[in-house]
């Protein structure tokens, strides 16, 4: 498979203008020709990209892997060209040296979590009953005499460095603010910059082209299944270089912040997307949030989205249809619950007459012919679940105004 994906990409650069002579070196070879060739960027990172998805194409005509889906391998290759031409050398070695530059001063931890992790929580400390930080933020802190306990996370991420949520006299030894970040090498930021745009612009139009799920026992598009794979490889990949170096996550949350209508794309295209899939991305999200700027921006495209989200909801009157939308549950408590940004949103955003009109929707959704609530099974279970939810969100709200 990967020899037939290198080649796919060889045959596109060959037939698009690149010397084959140039070629021979592989990525070497491209990088050098890139150097004299900047303007061609766009195509030729359109032309890598687009290797991947012919291979997806061709080994679903070959029907091979054909019950598996979203498993973002036939990327792989397309992107590990895109790393070296956005780091001008080998990428793994340049991660290393870019993880090496930031031992020991990583300014947010922003550890993810999955359900059942073990994290802490501190009233001492902590802006809401909604932050915690993980085990070793906790054990590297000094929490002496505070009034902390141990709890059992349902996602999310550490908050540790992060002063919308968590005091800094708290933050542990090795995180101590985002405004330590140290930006990205100047040279580095030239060359991955236009790399990433590109990268960004092919995958928005992936996103831009799914559509609702097929009726039961329907096929899935050929749309769908390729924003899934790109998705997928595209947030690996991406999570890696946060992972690695807080100053590439500096970058890449300015990056997608400021592309035209990537945040749209990315939260628009969250409910057809696969759950396995979505998890990933929703992992790369919380990454990119511990930027104070970016979760302003996120929020207020989520808060756009969040009344419509809502509105499907309470017209399939199921509240099973809430697995459908998990960038709501997930993400909700992250935006609307911060005391230096909650304020902001009601400002500038009209977060709380968002959350009350949602919530006369979700009360008139109720309402019988004969003018009064009913008792049913949307009330009891879609109502009682979002009301509550609803109820937390303006009461956290109020208290913060």
């Amino acid at each position: 498979m990967l020899m037939h994906n290198i080649a796919l990409s060889l045959q596109k650069l060959i037939l698009y203008g690149v010397p084959e002579e140039q070629l021979q070196g592989h990525q070497e070879g491209l990088v050098r020709y890139m150097e004299e060739h900047k303007e061609q960027i766009p195509d030729i990172v359109k032309h890598i990209l687009s290797a991947g998805t012919d291979f997806s194409e061709a080994r679903k005509a070959s029907k091979k892997d054909a019950n598996s889906s979203s498993n973002g391998d036939v990327y792989s290759e397309s992107l590990s060209w895109l790393q070296w031409l956005m780091f001008k050398n080998e990428p793994g070695a340049m991660l290393d040296d870019l993880e090496r530059s930031n031992a020991g001063e990583r300014a947010v931890c922003g550890s993810v979590w999955g359900h059942n992790d073990v994290a802490y929580r501190c009233r001492t400390c902590e802006s809401d009953p909604t932050c915690a930080i993980c085990v070793p933020c906790f054990q590297n802190g000094n929490h002496k005499d505070h009034d902390y306990s141990i709890m059992y996370t349902g996602g999310g991420c550490c908050d540790c460095g992060d002063a919308t949520a968590w005091k800094r006299e708290g933050f542990c030894s090795r995180h101590k603010g985002a405004e330590q970040i140290k930006p990205l090498p100047e040279e580095l930021a030239r060359s991955v910059g236009p790399i990433l745009d590109a990268l960004l612009q092919f995958w928005k139009e992936a996103l831009c082209l799914l559509q609702p799920p097929p009726a039961k026992g329907g096929d899935s598009s050929s749309c769908k299944r390729i924003a899934e794979e790109l998705t997928t490889s595209i947030s690996s990949m991406l999570l890696e270089f946060c992972t690695r170096s807080e100053n590439l996550l500096s970058f890449l949350s300015l990056r997608i912040r400021e592309f035209p209508d990537m945040l749209d794309a990315l939260i628009r295209s969250d409910r057809f997307l696969d759950k396995k899939v979505a998890r990933k991305l929703h992992e790369f999200l919380l990454k990119l949030i511990s930027d104070p700027a970016f979760k302003y921006e996120f929020a207020k495209v989520f808060i756009r989205y969040y009344p419509i989200t809502f509105e499907e909801v309470i017209k399939g009157c199921n509240d099973s249809l809430l697995e459908d939308y998990p960038l709501m549950t997930t993400f909700s408590v992250q935006i609307f619950t911060v005391p230096t940004l909650t304020p902001r949103l009601v400002r500038e955003v009209d977060l709380l007459g968002v959350l009350l009109g949602c919530l006369t929707d979700l009360f008139l959704s109720c309402i019988g012919e004969d003018g009064r609530l009913q008792v049913c099974f949307c009330f009891c279970f879609l109502c009682l679940k979002e009301f509550n939810a609803h109820v937390d969100q303006l009461l956290v709200c109020w208290h913060i105004l």
